[in-house]
């Protein structure tokens, strides 16, 4: 999947460009895995849009996020679990738009952990990453260097060399 490696990469323009032109495709994809990996990526996506614009474009962004967050609150609320580090990890990048840093710091936290007891090394990395972007935009030298190493490590684990070469 496309949008799955500009996500890992950052490549946030791709990223919007493709969900963009790929509108719904939730009833489209083959499996039950690859509509909700794409709906969380979709609401990332939208929230790291949101996060880079203002005026309008930045309401249509998050207005968008929203609704797709929706979708993956639904999920959990009725019982999978599949997608608490998604959700978790989407409250973060929400909470960072809306310059509620407490509440960021600890949706970060609350995603590496359902990640880790989960198994999902992918997505605590990737928790880790975007942590480790928040706590670097806020200044705090200590936790970007921890969560970026964390990031390292995990990807490493994964097996992604490519993406470890990246942080370095």
């Amino acid at each position: 999947m496309n949008l799955e490696v500009f996500v890992f990469f950052q490549q946030w323009k791709e990223a919007i460009d493709l969900v963009r032109k790929a509108g719904n495709v939730r009833l489209l994809l083959p499996s039950t895995f690859a509509p909700v990996r794409y709906t969380f990526l979709e609401a990332l996506t939208y929230l790291k849009a949101a996060q880079s614009s203002s005026g309008w474009k930045k309401r249509q962004m998050k207005k968008r996020a929203l609704k797709t967050l929706h979708l993956i609150q639904r999920w959990a609320k009725n019982g999978n679990v599949n997608v608490v580090q998604y959700l978790y990890i989407l409250e973060a990048e929400l909470a960072v738009l809306q310059g509620k840093n407490e509440k960021a710091k600890k949706s970060f936290n609350a995603g590496i952990a359902a990640s880790r007891r989960s198994g999902f090394l992918q997505d605590r990395a990737l928790a880790h990453e975007l942590a480790s972007a928040y706590f670097k935009a806020q200044g705090d030298e200590y936790w970007t260097d921890y969560h970026i190493e964390c990031s390292r490590t995990c990807y490493q684990e994964w097996g992604c060399s490519e993406k470890v070469e990246q942080l370095k």
